[in-house]
């Protein structure tokens, strides 16, 4: 039976909503390796890259990432980014494929005969976001 301003009501106890919320919310482990798909905040973690030559911008590059240790390859979309020769070369979609600890990553990019390679060091110290720990902001 529901009580008047109470969530859960079990003969003899009364639960409040809130103290039933905060059981539930406790009980639920913190995002990690163990949970690739989950959200752990509304944040979402990228890392860009500027792409130019000495004539400017370089425009419409493909990105691909191949992590070092484990030869796993993956395109990485490049969606709506506003600003010319700046590209997304991982973001939090890819954290699975990271260790928390830090994984080695040869970012590539190509099109038109454009190309670079650069080899990053990209973490995921919280287990819900990546990060750049050393590479260069700038290529080729």
């Amino acid at each position: 039976m529901w009580g008047e301003g109470w969530g859960i009501q079990i003969p003899g106890v009364r639960i409040s909503p809130l103290l039933a919320l905060s059981v539930a919310i406790a009980g639920v482990p913190a995002c990690s390796d163990a949970m690739p798909g989950a959200v752990c905040t509304e944040s979402f973690a990228y890392v860009l890259v500027q792409a130019q030559t000495s004539a400017g911008p370089i425009m419409g590059l493909t990105i691909s990432d191949s992590v070092l240790r484990t030869g796993a390859s993956f395109p990485v979309p490049q969606n709506g980014i506003p600003v010319p020769g700046s590209y997304v070369i991982i973001d939090d979609n890819f954290r699975g494929q990271l260790r928390t600890s830090g994984d080695s990553v040869r970012v590539t990019g190509w099109e038109n005969g454009e190309v670079f390679s650069a080899i990053y060091v990209f973490d995921v110290p919280d287990g819900c976001h990546v990060r750049k720990v050393s590479g260069p902001d700038i290529v080729p």
